[in-house]
């Protein structure tokens, strides 16, 4: 089953921001969760998600990388308020060697403003 991760982000005892990796690692999969979801998997918003396998099988392009680029800034920029974006920041690595696609983006965490960088796996064909 797929779930959101909600860090803690404040300590107990005062409202004062914890900094700890927690965030990080609820960041990243929930990045990870909006990249693998169909758009309508999720049963509360129709509009989280990919629609990953939509791409996948359409005819590889520049203007189909740019589409792609372009869904995954919306969809981490509405979904993921945490982390401030550009769209200049996201790329996608295509390793024809190993048969993986690989989506890397980087941005600046809004709760201490450290900057990350993500390196995601989107696809992976298992014949090699």
């Amino acid at each position: 089953m797929r779930s959101i991760k909600f860090p803690n982000m404040f300590r107990s005892n005062s409202t004062e921001v914890w900094k700890s990796s927690e965030y990080l690692a609820a960041t990243k999969q929930n990045t990870f969760l909006i990249l693998q979801t169909e758009r309508g998997e999720l049963e509360c918003d129709p509009y989280f998600g990919l629609m990953l396998k939509h791409y996948m099988f359409s005819q590889n392009n520049y203007i189909l990388r740019d589409m792609l680029i372009d869904t995954i800034y919306t969809q981490l920029a509405l979904f993921l308020p945490q982390l401030k974006i550009l769209r200049e920041s996201i790329e996608i690595i295509n390793d024809k060697e190993r048969g993986k696609v690989i989506c890397r983006f980087s941005g600046i965490n809004q709760i201490d403003y450290t900057h990350n960088t993500f390196n995601l796996l989107l696809f992976e064909d298992s014949d090699f």
